[in-house]
């Protein structure tokens, strides 16, 4: 995420419990989309499990900004 710098990341990491889901969920998400996308044919279910995980990627993702803004307002 090219808006989250490293000393960011490592204070919410510590210090924000949402913050550290949302970032597991969005790893998880990512590893299982890896998968999918190297195979090289999607069953139907697998076909609506990779947009179902794309979702769950961007919902995270917009999550993770708004804290990372908040924290930094709060700066």
């Amino acid at each position: 995420m090219d808006f989250l710098r490293p000393e960011v990341q490592d204070h919410l990491m510590k210090e924000h419990f949402e913050f550290r889901k949302l970032m597991e969920e969005h790893r998880a998400a990512d590893e299982r989309l890896k998968t999918l996308v190297n195979k090289p044919r999607l069953t139907a279910r697998e076909s609506l499990e990779e947009v179902e995980l794309k979702k769950i990627k961007l919902r995270a993702k917009e999550k993770i900004y708004n804290i990372v803004q908040e924290f930094q307002r709060g700066q």
